[in-house]
């Protein structure tokens, strides 16, 4: 049996990031745990330092590694003031709009068409029917118990198998009983973390990622229309590139672009754009950064819902441009459907 090592409180400190990540060894990792039993303060930020984003991709999305949880997701959001609501606006918003290119796609006879991310348009609400259910399952609020299945993969192929008689009013029926069951657990005080594959998200985290996925997949109908994509209104738009900026250094740390020592600076512009800067090291502090990236709000949120290349999307790049490099190869990471 290896011998666990004594690691002082320092040791511990720069220990922190990788013990978030679940990269130290089984001797080390207990050895961290002693020195936080002692100190709450570590043990805070070693919850702290534990985030990911969730997620905004669907059937082949990266989980993330073992030990890998969001308690806390980086910097606050912007409206601390009243987070839940805002983002259920949001939530309600995409569905609406996500059912009516459905609908579209449906009265030009489209069901059939291949879409982007490989799967039919009628596939693709169906899919969108066990992903909403999936977060009402997550949270306690049951809508389909004949599918239990969490695997995002297999729920999908179960849900086809479940509705693929059924006309798309029924499955849009199933699809929005679960948004309807999402926005009242998100709007209810009594109940505040959801724990979503792996993870654990506030309830506006939550439902901005499934706002987000939807918003990607109400483009999808769209395309197969021949319809341009329709960006969220500035407000919206704002909580998803927030929720993007935040959710970056676990977007390096999964495509294994984590740089020790430095600090990046993302920067979108446009109405609903931002700034946030972010230590590409998991744990690490952030500095002045080594580089800025600059791109257009828009233009990223669409990065990171993998609908353009990261060679596609235009910038600007202020500083080391291969650390730019990891920052637009990382920004679709957790997305991949």
């Amino acid at each position: 049996m290896t011998p666990q090592p004594e690691l002082s409180d320092t040791d511990v400190e720069e220990l922190l990031g990788a013990y978030a990540l679940d990269a130290c060894d089984p001797a080390e990792a207990a050895a961290v745990e002693v020195v936080l039993a002692r100190r709450p303060d570590l043990a805070a930020e070693a919850a702290r330092l534990a985030n990911a984003a969730a997620w905004i991709g669907a059937t082949e999305a990266l989980e993330p590694p073992r030990g890998l949880r969001a308690a806390v997701m980086g910097t606050t959001r912007p409206d601390p003031d009243d987070p839940n609501e805002t983002a259920v606006a949001l939530y309600r918003t995409q569905s609406e709009q996500f059912e009516e290119a459905a609908r579209l796609v449906a009265d030009a006879g489209g069901l059939d068409e291949v879409t982007t991310n490989g799967l039919t348009a009628y596939e693709l609400v169906v899919h969108e029917a066990a992903q909403e259910s999936l977060l009402a399952q997550a949270v306690g609020r049951t809508v389909v118990p004949e599918v239990p299945t969490t695997d995002i993969d297999a729920r999908t192929r179960d849900f086809v198998a479940l509705l693929d008689d059924r006309s798309l009013v029924a499955v849009l029926d199933v699809w929005r009983e679960s948004v309807d069951v999402n926005c009242g657990w998100a709007t209810d005080s009594a109940e505040g973390v959801a724990r979503w594959r792996g993870l654990e998200l506030d309830r506006a985290d939550a439902v901005v990622v499934r706002a987000f996925e939807t918003w990607i997949h109400a483009d999808d109908l769209r395309r197969v229309l021949g319809q341009p994509g329709r960006p969220p209104v500035p407000s919206h738009l704002a909580l998803m590139a927030d929720l993007a900026g935040r959710s970056l250094g676990a977007s390096l740390a999964l495509v294994g672009r984590v740089r020790p020592g430095k600090t990046a600076r993302l920067v979108l512009t446009g109405d609903g754009g931002g700034a946030w800067t972010v230590p590409m090291e998991p744990g690490a502090t952030a500095a002045d950064p080594d580089v800025t990236l600059t791109a257009d709000v828009v233009d990223w949120c669409l990065l990171v819902g993998d609908r353009v290349s990261p060679s596609a999307i235009p910038h600007r790049v202020d500083g080391d441009a291969a650390l730019a490099a990891d920052l637009l190869a990382a920004a679709p990471a957790l997305a991949t459907l």
